[in-house]
């Protein structure tokens, strides 16, 4: 890769590892993966040398024209949470309206993974609209966090105080750097998550009905799922760092999907490696820069159906199956266990919000209401797998842990979950508990002030 992911100084350039030989897709990656991870960070490869540079850019260019306004942000409005919205959509479908009109209108790529694709308004609404409900739900984190810097509830170190002294700097410099290396493990635990049967069934495989990947896919995903993958910001709540990181952060969990969800090989960002993920399912939950994949035997390197590194225990998704998802991906009424799964989650962020408005009903008790807000969910799938499936009279092994039911509970499967909780439903645990709390109570002062 060249400076800031490009290849050949171009952003419309195959990765020099690909064979423009081959079909697109059939190159196999066993060139470049697993990463070199160690040499990757101590040379800053990953963060100079690939598109970080670029999302890195991008959010500074926020900070400076769009600088977050503690001062407003005391007290809660739609004023200032209205505008943090229209900035966010701005960025959002700016950057990701540019690579799917220069992929798909002005054909600036010439090798789409699908040659046979058809192209159709439906998906592309169906994808923007859940990629707007996750760009409303980085907005609702971004106020939360503003409004517990801004009212004592979180510390931070204020912009004059980055370059007061070079403890501090370093530092800022080292969370800058830190954010991307972060980002990937947690989307790697955050995902294999969402993959285990219940979840996927009801919350990720509204992401999965995209097959065949375009850039509003990126982001198209259930609320919940926003949930968890936001969830990363979570990392400015354990450490008295700038709210730029926060920012960086979220800026890069926002954009940073619509290049790699292109369908296309030879571009910026082109990622054969999540192609394989959407069109099989069942392999390379993680990216192309880590190596969780190879370890746990989940890494599949080409297109092709059987020639493949892939070692799991999915079924196989044929052509035709892999079609006939791919046309699900079109706005529609929900079905009735969607509605009851709704149902049954839809209430306890009316509770969340009940409390932070100061009007609580039923549920007062700040740990309470993380625990539901954050847990609330995967339990919620659970119980109603867990009935459907004595219903149907239903393996229930498969059921549950499906793509993973053949693994050892006690082994990789545990350790997954358990990292995969850590990392997801506590941070979301601990941040409705700090915005439910008064100022002092909340995670961060337990950790350094008890």
């Amino acid at each position: 890769m060249g400076l800031a992911g490009t290849s050949k100084g171009s952003f419309f350039e195959a990765p020099e590892w690909v064979d423009i030989k081959n079909a697109p897709g059939h190159t196999s990656q066993k060139k470049v993966y697993p990463p070199n991870y160690l040499n990757s960070i101590l040379s800053l490869e990953f963060f100079i040398w690939s598109p970080n540079l670029v999302w890195f850019c991008i959010a500074i260019l926020d900070y400076i024209f769009f600088p977050y306004n503690f001062i407003s942000a005391k007290v809660w409005s739609m004023d200032w949470i209205i505008f943090r919205l229209i900035v966010n959509v701005g960025i959002y479908f700016s950057y990701c309206g540019f690579w799917h009109l220069s992929l798909y209108w002005w054909n600036w790529a010439k090798r789409p993974f699908n040659s046979v694709r058809v192209w159709r308004w439906g998906k592309l609404l169906h994808n923007m609209w859940y990629s707007f409900l996750g760009i409303l739900q980085w907005t609702i984190w971004e106020s939360v966090f503003m409004h517990c810097y801004a009212t004592n509830r979180l510390p931070y170190m204020k912009d004059k105080e980055i370059f007061l002294t070079t403890r501090n700097t370093l530092w800022f410099i080292f969370g800058c750097l830190i954010i991307p290396l972060y980002r990937s493990i947690h989307f790697y635990l955050a995902h294999r998550l969402i993959h285990v049967g219940p979840l996927y069934r009801f919350i990720h495989s509204l992401h999965h009905r995209n097959t065949d990947i375009e850039p509003f896919a990126g982001l198209s995903m259930h609320p919940i799922e926003h949930l968890f993958y936001y969830s990363c910001l979570c990392f400015s709540l354990y450490i008295w760092g700038s709210p730029f990181l926060f920012m960086w952060n979220g800026v890069h969990l926002s954009i940073s999907p619509s290049a790699s969800h292109s369908g296309f090989e030879d571009h910026f960002q082109s990622d054969q490696f999540h192609y394989l993920h959407h069109r099989f399912f069942e392999c390379n939950y993680g990216t192309g820069d880590i190596p969780f994949d190879h370890i746990f035997g989940t890494f599949r390197d080409k297109m092709n159906i059987k020639e493949t590194t892939y070692k799991g225990h999915a079924d196989i998704v044929t052509d035709e199956e892999a079609k006939t998802l791919d046309a699900k991906a079109n706005l529609g009424m929900p079905s009735k266990e969607t509605l009851i799964y709704y149902s049954m989650v839809i209430p306890l962020y009316v509770l969340v919000v009940q409390k932070v408005l100061k009007n609580p009903i039923l549920v007062k008790d700040p740990s309470l209401l993380a625990f539901l807000g954050s847990t609330g969910p995967v339990l919620a799938a659970l119980l109603i797998s867990f009935f459907s499936s004595k219903a149907k009279k239903i393996d229930l092994r498969r059921l549950l842990f499906y793509p993973f039911h053949k693994e050892p509970f006690f082994g990789s499967f545990g350790i997954n979950i358990f990292l995969s909780m850590l990392f997801t439903a506590m941070p979301v645990f601990h941040t409705i508990q700090m915005l439910c709390s008064e100022p002092g109570q909340g995670i961060y002062f337990v950790l350094y002030q008890h």
